[in-house]
């Protein structure tokens, strides 16, 4: 390998525009309701302020721009095995990452990255708090040329690392390095894929963004103290004509209507955004992945750093050949950047499901007896569930207001439904234990299935609570270091299939990632 990237490097000079809106922006955004409001006021005065306010932040951060650039340097120390990051403005900061240590190394481009034709480099490490590493603008010539370069070394290091363990994999997945990449099979997403997946999907986020869009504007309203006279029109309106109970359920079955159609909308939209133009590609060594409007993202997968693999669909969605899987990867503790570790790969049909198993973990599908928890879990679910039942009727107790007509039923109705959304959950929630694996399944709507290889298994946590000691029941938690998977209330009898996983956990001598 020649010794390229050797010496340090500074990025395309294009990057200047980068680093300056990524600054710009997020002076802007800190202020931008105010300025707003200042923006549509009738102060002359003020209008004047804020476009030299303007002018201001952006000299200062095209200036800021400029020296970031002339300080941001890297390059590849090939004696110390390490990958030497230095950056900063006021004070200078090195990162040294050991080759060992990169997880990944891919490419995201926002629009403006595009647009001038620049990518974005980040390197993604395991084990440890340090968050994602990134160079914001390169060459495709020079990004391409990094992130083989660097991927070649940490697969080299953790080649030393087995061969010193003994150990020697030898299936072609994972010992074809030498050889040229090939396509084995394409899946791309069309529009009409995305748009099947907005309106099967994500129905409770959307629903939630809308409150919390609704919500973060009447707190900056109420906060500039800008007098909400439509809002109380409305609701003396509604007082007014739909006083009696029959109008007041008819207007929120409208209501929960009309906000369930706009949650599809923005679920719709935000699927499109994320996952427009994804195209998942198998080579022999890898599963590339690229996708994105807003940031578009390219990355590499190797079925040696697959910690845990969770398969999901839902019934519209199976009648659709509908499924998604979500490949966890090795991340630190640190819960941000675990949910940087886990990669969707939404509207995969069963025939490609099944190709990515068996590339990320090359041997027959296994399976063996499905265990239950206690059937105690239904009780526990349930009363939990009723928890808001109980939070409802204190306002009643308190002030009391007797509208029974209208409680008793909803109350009621929500008791059975509760009832028996848990014993279908019960139903559907169970763990195997196979020669190679711990699989978990569960789901309602949502039929998930968790898949997890046991010689990456790190740890196990039996949990016994007090009120379980009687029943010899415990809680499970198998962690990963890319995630943890739980069940929940098994028989002391089960534990027995736990001598078999730490077995496996202390003679395997696979590297973990």
């Amino acid at each position: 390998m020649n010794n390229a990237f050797a010496k340090p490097q500074l990025q395309s000079k294009i990057g200047i525009l980068v680093i300056f809106t990524s600054s710009f922006y997020k002076v802007l955004k800190a202020v931008l309701i105010s300025f707003a409001y200042l923006l549509f006021s009738s102060n002359a005065k003020a209008k004047l302020y804020i476009l030299l306010g303007f002018g201001v932040v952006g000299l200062l951060s095209l200036i800021y721009s400029f020296f970031y650039y002339k300080k941001f340097k890297f390059h590849i120390d090939y004696e110390q095995k390490e990958f030497v990051l230095q950056k900063g403005v006021f004070s200078t900061e090195f990162i040294n990452i050991p080759f060992d240590k990169i997880q990944q190394v891919y490419f995201k481009r926002s629009i403006i990255q595009r647009v001038i034709n620049v990518y974005e480099v980040a390197i993604d490490t395991a084990g440890s708090s340090q968050k994602e590493v990134t160079i914001k603008a390169l060459s495709k010539e020079k990004a391409d040329a990094l992130r083989s370069i660097l991927m070649d070394l940490a697969a080299e290091e953790t080649t030393d690392e087995i061969e010193n363990n003994v150990e020697v994999e030898t299936d072609a997945v994972h010992t074809s390095k030498s050889k040229k990449k090939s396509v084995e099979w394409k899946h791309q997403l069309s529009i009409f894929d995305l748009l099947k997946l907005g309106l099967t999907s994500n129905y409770l986020r959307g629903i939630w963004l809308i409150f919390l869009f609704f919500g973060t504007i009447m707190n900056e309203l109420n906060q500039l103290k800008i007098e909400n006279t439509y809002v109380e029109d409305s609701a003396n309106y509604l007082a007014e004509n739909f006083s009696d109970s029959s109008g007041i359920i008819l207007v929120a079955f409208a209501a929960l209507i009309f906000t369930f159609l706009v949650g599809i909308v923005i679920s719709t939209i935000e699927i499109f955004i994320k996952y427009f133009n994804l195209t998942l590609t198998q080579t022999t060594s890898s599963l590339d992945l690229e996708m994105g409007l807003k940031t578009n993202t390219r990355t590499s997968l190797k079925p040696r750093r697959v910690q845990l693999l969770r398969l999901s669909t839902n019934p519209i969605q199976k009648r659709l050949d509908l499924y998604e899987a979500e490949v966890s990867l090795a991340s630190s503790a640190d819960n941000i950047q675990a949910q940087k570790g886990k990669i969707k790969i939404p509207g995969l049909a069963k025939e490609k499901l099944q190709k990515i198993k068996t590339f990320l973990y090359n041997r027959a599908e296994e399976t063996s007896e499905a265990i239950k928890p206690h059937r105690l879990l239904i009780f526990r679910r349930v009363m939990l569930s009723l928890i808001p039942v109980v939070i409802a009727f204190i306002p009643v107790i308190i002030f009391s207001w007797y509208e029974w007509q209208i409680i008793a039923p909803t109350a009621l109705i929500y008791v059975a439904v509760s009832m028996l959304l848990n014993k279908k959950y019960y139903d559907s929630i169970a763990i195997e234990f196979t020669e190679n694996f711990i699989i978990k399944k569960q789901g309602i709507w949502n039929q998930e299935t968790q898949i997890l290889e046991l010689y990456k298994l790190q740890s196990v946590t039996v949990k016994q609570p007090l009120w379980f000691k009687k029943r010899k029941l415990y809680n499970l938690e198998f962690h990963t270091a890319g995630g943890d998977l739980s069940f929940p209330l098994v028989h002391e009898e089960v534990l027995k299939n736990l001598n078999y996983s730490f077995y496996k956990i202390e003679t395997s001598t696979k590297a973990w990632m």
